[in-house]
């Protein structure tokens, strides 16, 4: 199963700089869902957003709703990880959609994340930007 995971992680590398990116993205996503192991798959589309930081996944696009599915069933953790590894602005916009949809304890645990992005070194002045307005509208 995780040789068929790894196969549908690298078509979707491949077609990341292609002009059908987002159409081929869905696909993907569908063969993805209809797996036994989809929470699987969230590890390795963090890092490839990581990895291409710079690229359109879209507003929010099928990558962003397909993680979601697993909201309160380890996605924010994953995505926590990932933002320790290397933020991006797309990641750093899940989180503050985490963020609105917390409260209490873990909406201040998900905001000591964001001043950590904010405090994050050599980090691009956009991303460390982004998330300084992400931390104003929760002050």
């Amino acid at each position: 199963m995780e040789h068929e995971l790894n196969r549908l992680m690298v078509k979707l590398e491949k077609s990341i700089m292609k002009e059908d990116f987002i159409d081929v993205t869905y696909d993907i996503v569908e063969e993805i869902e209809e797996r036994g192991d989809a929470f699987e798959a969230i590890q390795p589309i963090f890092k490839l957003m990581e990895k291409y930081s710079s690229v359109n996944f879209g507003s929010p696009g099928p990558l962003v709703h397909f993680v979601e599915k697993f909201y309160k069933n380890g996605y924010e953790e994953k995505l926590v990880e990932s933002l320790k590894r290397q933020p991006t602005q797309h990641t750093v916009w899940m989180l503050n959609r985490v963020i609105n949809g917390s409260q209490g304890d873990r909406k201040a645990y998900f905001i000591n994340v964001l001043d950590s992005i904010i405090a994050f070194p050599n980090l691009d002045d956009e991303i460390v930007s982004l998330a300084s307005h992400f931390k104003s509208l929760h002050e």
